[in-house]
């Protein structure tokens, strides 16, 4: 079993990452990531919509085609303004079996006592052929890199979390039923809280810069896909044709057929 680098309390985490999110750095990191989820959210279609995050704001706006869209946190994040339908931990999710039919994670699994439950509780409240969409900082990029520098600098920094990388992520879905259909990725800025250089125009288009693995951010999508629990045997295989028959009884009957065209 992993052993996971023991986060913060909501009450010294959630007020600093809110402060985090609402710098200029943080509000352009939404605000990309908001168009990541959106350009995800394309065709998705069901009953329900669960947001879980910890940036304090509601980020994915609801579809035609969905019915529903709520979000759920710890009481806290109410008395810090975000906006919650449901307020409840995150541990163990008062979500019935197989109820919702898209799931966004939002800079979540960073900064969970446990990744691995968080992705087992996701598992059992997302229907077959549902969806999760996995937000989070990209480790391998800029950003990525000066946040685990402070992380390491300080040891009461909130950004001493999880620095979990897509292919880590991958594997852990795989186990669970999951199959990835999008790997985009946002923020390919410098990571400096000044605003002239993050309005600063990006070298290419948005949409030609999700296939870079650079961002400061990701964006993972996938499938929840469920296999038969018999197995179904292919049909042109034939069952072996097994003679039941007595050895003694088909000697008998060999010698009376014998004895009979006698």
């Amino acid at each position: 079993m992993s052993t996971w680098r023991r986060q913060a309390p909501d009450a010294e985490l959630l007020p600093k990452l809110k402060a985090w999110f609402d710098s200029e750095l943080g509000r352009q990191l939404l605000n990309e990531e908001r168009v990541l989820i959106e350009a995800a959210l394309e065709g998705a279609f069901g009953h329900s919509l669960l947001e879980l995050g910890l940036s304090g704001r509601t980020l994915a706006s609801r579809p035609d085609a969905i019915r529903r869209h709520y979000c759920m946190g710890p009481p806290l994040q109410r008395d810090l303004g975000k906006h919650l339908d449901v307020m409840s931990g995150y541990a163990d999710l008062p979500v019935a079996n197989e109820s919702q039919d898209v799931v966004i994670v939002h800079h979540l699994l960073e900064f969970i006592a446990n990744p691995h439950n968080m992705l087992r509780e996701l598992e059992r409240v997302i229907v077959p052929h549902g969806r999760l969409l996995i937000v989070g900082f990209n480790p391998l990029s800029l950003l990525g890199l000066k946040l685990h520098a402070v992380g390491r600098l300080s040891s009461n920094s909130v950004w001493r979390q999880h620095w979990l990388t897509l292919y880590r992520l991958e594997d852990w879905l795989g186990l669970l039923g999951f199959k990835v259909d999008k790997r985009w990725y946002g923020f390919h800025r410098l990571p400096v809280n000044k605003p002239h250089w993050l309005n600063k125009p990006l070298p290419m288009e948005p949409v030609s810069l999700r296939k870079v693995p650079m961002g400061g951010t990701f964006l993972l999508s996938a499938t929840k896909y469920r296999a038969p629990v018999t197995p179904v045997r292919p049909r042109w295989i034939r069952e072996p044709v097994v003679n039941v028959r007595p050895l003694g009884a088909a000697r008998q009957g060999n010698f009376s057929l014998s004895e009979h065209n006698q």
